[in-house]
């Protein structure tokens, strides 16, 4: 079969079983499970009778037309990590037909406009990365380092992120809004499955993979992380960091 590498343009070419084959490496190593039915439906249900209670972030007509007529689930496509040892995959879920697909793009949308992190340490780009670097003094004692979360969707707990979201609305918004808002949070992150080969596997922890509402929230986690950490007993002057 012909596929695409994780990073440049290199289109690869693999038997099918070694395809296969690295691709059920995945899900078995991050706590994944197959389940015998798919659950598309049963979440349709759960979401369109939350959607009915969110008077107060969906007018009557966007609730109408946020479903998919036809829902899917999820479908895993996977690139091949070929700069890394033993091929690993970076897996790509395609969420466009899933039921909640609509609902969280309209909700990452929301949240992009009224949740302003207070948190300084973050950058809009790469550009204004390298113009705070270039203006850093620094000396010979200092390191730099980068730090990287291992497959970031699966780790990030959803219980301790969705308290954390919870405290940041219920600043701009009434307890109601704020109500609505984490319910329907909470289903959109739980459908964390997706279909490979006619089977389904379904995540034991994490948030849904693919997810446009996701990347926000994995954001707002590492923020309140990084934020905890500059809290600690520990000032960054005493261990000679520099952020």
């Amino acid at each position: 079969m012909i596929t695409k590498e994780d990073k440049g343009k290199t289109t690869v070419i693999i038997y099918t079983q070694d395809y296969t084959n690295e691709v059920h490496t995945f899900p078995c190593e991050n706590n994944f499970h197959t389940i015998p039915n798919d659950p598309t439906n049963k979440y349709h249900k759960t979401i369109q009778k939350a959607l009915q209670q969110c008077d107060r972030i969906f007018n009557k007509k966007q609730i109408k037309h946020l479903p998919h007529k036809i829902p899917s689930p999820p479908t895993l496509n996977a690139l091949l990590k070929l700069h890394k040892p033993n091929i690993p995959i970076r897996p790509v879920i395609n969420n466009r037909n899933a039921r909640a697909y609509k609902t969280a793009k309209k909700l990452n949308t929301f949240f992009n406009n009224h949740l302003h992190s207070d948190n300084k340490y973050v950058t809009i780009n790469s550009k204004t990365l390298t113009n705070e670097l270039i203006k850093l003094k620094s000396n010979n004692k200092h390191r730099m380092l980068t730090l990287d979360v291992k497959d970031l969707c699966v780790n990030i707990p959803i219980r301790e992120t969705t308290d954390i979201t919870r405290t940041q609305l219920i600043t701009n918004n009434d307890i109601q809004t704020t109500n609505q808002i984490i319910t329907l949070l909470e289903i959109i992150l739980g459908q964390n499955y997706f279909c490979f080969q006619g089977q389904i596997y379904q995540l034991d922890k994490g948030m849904a993979m693919g997810s446009p509402i996701s990347g926000t929230i994995a954001e707002i986690f590492l923020q309140q992380l990084e934020k905890n950490s500059h809290e600690a007993s520990y000032s960054l002057q005493e261990l000679n960091l520099l952020h």
